[in-house]
């Protein structure tokens, strides 16, 4: 024992040396946002699925919460990527709901939207690719009562915005987180009537949506 304390006490403090580390050994940024081949001008499909909810004007009934709770949506995109960095195109959605707390259980809320929308891509050389979406369509609510008839309203979504950033697997598939916020109007409604009316009391509505976003490429 005295002679490895000895051998130890003479070797002094253990020093690393500078230049034998890697500064990078644990930088993944590298790894996750690599080099890829440009986005060609083609035919995009996109699907996306994830949770929503409203708040805002409903006519003569009063708020989006009083009939809808939170909810799942699922999405669909058709677009022609005009170039590697924009691409324009349609947009549907559809969504069920919880009911609200003003009307009772057994009832079911369904919502719709459908519309246009250009789309604006950060990179197109680089497998992390940040966007943006905006769109203007028209939106739809409809209500199925548990104990009464049904009703509908309908109006237009004025404007959409959606945030997501593509991961690129492959040239062809992307998928992204996405968060979305619509701000809507409805103009007319068969709550009160049998037949459609214009709603009187047109306030807006706010509609959010978070989830994921499958990109596809099929092609020119």
């Amino acid at each position: 024992m005295v002679p490895l304390a000895v051998a130890i006490a003479a070797a002094g403090p253990a020093h690393a040396d500078p230049e034998s580390l890697n500064p990078d050994a644990f930088d993944l940024s590298g790894a996750l946002d690599r080099p890829v081949a440009s986005t060609r001008p083609g035919f995009e499909v996109a699907l996306a699925g994830g949770y929503t909810q409203g708040v805002g004007g409903a006519g003569a009934i009063g708020t989006v919460q009083d009939l809808t709770g939170p909810g799942g949506a699922v999405e669909l995109q058709l677009a022609y990527r005009r170039s590697a960095r924009f691409s324009t195109g349609v947009y549907g959605t559809l969504a069920w709901f919880h009911h609200g707390e003003a009307i009772a259980d057994g009832s079911r809320t369904y919502g719709a939207t459908a519309g246009v929308q250009a789309v604006w891509h950060g990179s197109d050389t680089r497998a992390l690719d940040p966007w943006v979406s905006i769109g203007a369509g028209w939106r739809g609510l409809w209500v199925t009562y548990a104990d009464a008839r049904p009703s509908a309203m309908h109006g237009i979504e004025l404007l959409r915005v959606q945030l997501g950033i593509d991961y690129r697997f492959s040239p062809r598939l992307a998928i992204a987180p996405v968060v979305a916020a619509s701000l809507s109007v409805f103009l007319v409604e068969n709550a009160v009537m049998p037949e459609f009316t214009s709603v009187q009391d047109k306030r807006l509505n706010l509609y959010g949506f978070t989830g994921l976003l499958g990109r596809f490429d099929l092609g020119g």
